[in-house]
């Protein structure tokens, strides 16, 4: 505020100053007519009440619980005392990297990562009856080297088959494989929000080596649906 003065005894006009300087005229005014007013910093900032529980949703969100209500009964059980809004105003940029991480899934090591494609391709109409027919595709992140296969069924059997086949073929089992929620993987999640895999499933993957984990779901980015698909579309032209 010393300039504001030495501004003054230069005879520059209140507006002189305040296009000089950017301050309020009003503001200037008052410290040119009471230069002892005492002079007041940006204050400091609040400390946050969810800082203390930031590495508990660290560990919350490395556990795939992203729930913002979930988060908040745990929290508050903690002794959280902190809003709603707070915590989905720090769960928004979390959710945006996870995001950008899972779009970039495939930029993984060989042999890292695969992922499933399981679901209806059409329906045969022999003159019997009607029978659905299932695809499967077995991807791999790094190469995207393909297993494909059709069935008549969808049942868990018949899935755990596919995989085995889809190893043989490919020369391998990767650390971790990619799911939709699909009933013959995920059968929901528990009080705490963490994920019900299917036990027989679950046993099949410890038997092979491979962590199973779950794209998120509505995010269409996730799964290349038109990869999926191109492949039945070429062995339907056969």
């Amino acid at each position: 505020m010393d300039d504001l003065r030495t501004f003054r005894r230069q005879g520059l006009s209140i507006a002189e100053i305040h296009r000089l300087t950017g301050f309020d005229r009003k503001t200037i005014r008052k410290y040119l007519l009471d230069p002892g007013r005492p002079r007041y910093g940006p204050r400091a900032p609040r400390p946050s009440k969810l800082k203390p529980y930031k590495p508990y949703l660290t560990e919350r969100l490395g556990a795939g619980i992203w729930n913002a209500r979930t988060l908040l009964r745990e929290l508050r059980e903690r002794g959280y005392a902190g809003g709603y809004t707070i915590l989905k105003d720090y769960l928004r940029p979390q959710r945006q990297a996870a995001w950008a991480v899972a779009v970039r899934r495939f930029e993984t090591p060989p042999g890292h990562q695969a992922q499933v494609d399981w679901g209806q391709l059409g329906v045969l109409e022999p003159e019997t009856e009607r029978q659905k027919i299932w695809g499967f595709v077995f991807t791999l992140g790094y190469s995207r080297a393909m297993a494909i296969d059709v069935a008549l069924d969808q049942r868990l059997g018949t899935f755990l088959r596919l995989h085995e086949e889809a190893f043989y073929q490919l020369g391998g089992v990767p650390a971790e494989i990619l799911y939709d929620r699909v009933k013959t993987v995920w059968l929901g999640t528990d009080d705490r929000g963490e994920v019900r895999w299917h036990p027989v499933f679950l046993d099949f993957a410890r038997y092979w080596g491979f962590t199973p984990r779950l794209c998120r779901p509505y995010r269409a980015q996730t799964k290349d649906r038109a990869a999926y698909y191109a492949p039945f579309r070429a062995w339907s032209a056969h």
